[in-house]
């Protein structure tokens, strides 16, 4: 019971002294040799560190986090005007088409540009079950499209000429169950309206 009460005292004074160089910040401005006399222990080794080294250290990381999410965020922002660039010429290419095969042929070809994926295919008269996620948990009937290679799928349905897309790439992570389908409806909207434009 002891050593819980010793325990329980020593949480409070650390906690009493943590409050009070809070509240007190030049301390360590005039006890400057405590900055390097403190031991840590290193987190990424076993030699105690001083506290100036551990704040550096802590820094460093911190530092390093910042600029990983910047670079993530510039990748994110470069490879959006990437893909946008890519609808707009897909779009131009649809309006230029001149025969329903061409149309096809814009359809397939411009969102495996787009997507970067291994396997589009446009199939009529299907009735594929709505599907975006691994190859490994899909239903049957999805896997016998399939070249054997791909890791994820996604399909979507073209109401007005009774057709489906199937979009499968070799990556798992390409299309997964919690994905936005909005941009995929959209697209798949826009292929539905060009290819009922050519068979009227």
């Amino acid at each position: 019971m002891s050593q819980e009460k010793n325990a329980q005292d020593q949480v409070e004074q650390e906690s009493l002294v943590a409050e009070w160089l809070k509240a007190t910040p030049g301390f360590f401005e005039r006890h400057a040799n405590l900055l390097a006399e403190i031991q840590l222990k290193n987190p990424h080794g076993d030699r105690a560190i001083s506290l100036q080294e551990r704040q550096l250290s802590v820094l460093r990381e911190q530092n390093q986090a910042l600029n990983q999410r910047l670079s993530a965020m510039l990748n994110f922002g470069s490879q959006n005007d990437k893909t946008q660039g890519l609808m707009i010429a897909w779009l131009k290419s649809l309006l230029l088409a001149k025969s329903p095969s061409d149309v096809r042929e814009v359809i397939t070809s411009g969102l495996g540009e787009i997507f970067g994926i291994e396997s589009v295919k446009l199939m009529d008269g299907k009735n594929l079950p709505h599907y975006c996620g691994s190859v490994e948990a899909c239903d049957a009937s999805l896997k016998d499209h399939l070249m054997g290679s791909e890791q994820s799928l996604v399909v979507v349905n073209l109401p007005n000429v009774d057709a489906q897309l199937l979009l499968a790439s070799n990556a798992k992570e390409k299309f997964m169950p919690d994905m936005g389908r909005f941009y995929l409806e959209q697209i798949a909207e826009l292929a539905d309206a060009a290819i009922l434009r050519e068979q009227g």
